[in-house]
């Protein structure tokens, strides 16, 4: 592929990703109401600005480069970052809107979609490495300014709590992740389950036997 061919290729896969970086914060600007919305999606909804801004740079870096054999070395970097930043709108298409079952439910099944790096910080964290290493091997395609930004968001992504439990991805729907009572008996055999969370008694057992009360004699 020619040169001029190699850096159309970079340019059209960083424009991509950056409209899709844009349309995933109107996702989240658009929402209304927060309750029982994971705490990591506004943390990582504060990086999509930057991220913007860095692969700005990276697009100007690669229009104004007069060295077309360094534009096929971003390609296997950004077609990464590309995937990842088309799952995180994933997630927030499917998680953000009010309709239906309820943030937390829909945020369990469509990362279990994705698999193992389904995690909303995660796929975020994995952006801003995939744009650290493009600034690590080009130093020149983003400012220092932009550098130390990213360097910070990568520690403060570093440092979220996880948002789903090791092995979400292999966990069966029906688990319970929040907070509350749940029974659930999806086999064969005895389930003895405490689910009285309110007063007055409870009896569990296989056969169960009740005299006659008294005085109804």
């Amino acid at each position: 592929m020619s040169g001029v061919g190699e850096a159309s290729l970079v340019l059209g896969i960083i424009s991509s990703i950056i409209s899709i970086i844009d349309a995933t914060k109107q996702i989240y600007d658009a929402v209304e109401d927060e309750a029982g919305l994971p705490t990591n999606f506004k943390k990582s909804a504060t990086k999509l600005p930057l991220i913007s801004k860095l692969l700005e740079d990276a697009e100007r870096y690669v229009e104004n480069s007069a060295d077309e054999s360094i534009k096929p070395a971003f390609t296997p970097t950004l077609e990464d970052c590309k995937l990842q930043a088309a799952q995180l709108q994933g997630l927030f298409k499917t998680v953000l809107p009010g309709e239906g079952a309820s943030k937390w439910d829909r945020y369990v099944k469509a990362a279990r979609t994705i698999g193992k790096g389904g995690r909303v910080e995660s796929l975020i964290g994995g952006i801003l490495d995939d744009l650290q290493l493009l600034a690590t091997k080009f130093p020149q395609v983003t400012t220092t300014r932009g550098k130390e930004h990213l360097t910070k968001a990568i520690e403060e992504v570093s440092k979220m709590e996880p948002s789903l439990p090791d092995g979400f991805e292999q966990i069966p729907a029906y688990s319970h992740y929040g907070s509350g009572a749940q029974n659930n008996n999806t086999g064969s055999g005895t389930q003895n389950v405490n689910s009285n969370t309110g007063s007055g008694q409870q009896y569990i057992g296989q056969t169960q036997n009740f005299g006659t009360p008294p005085g109804s004699h």
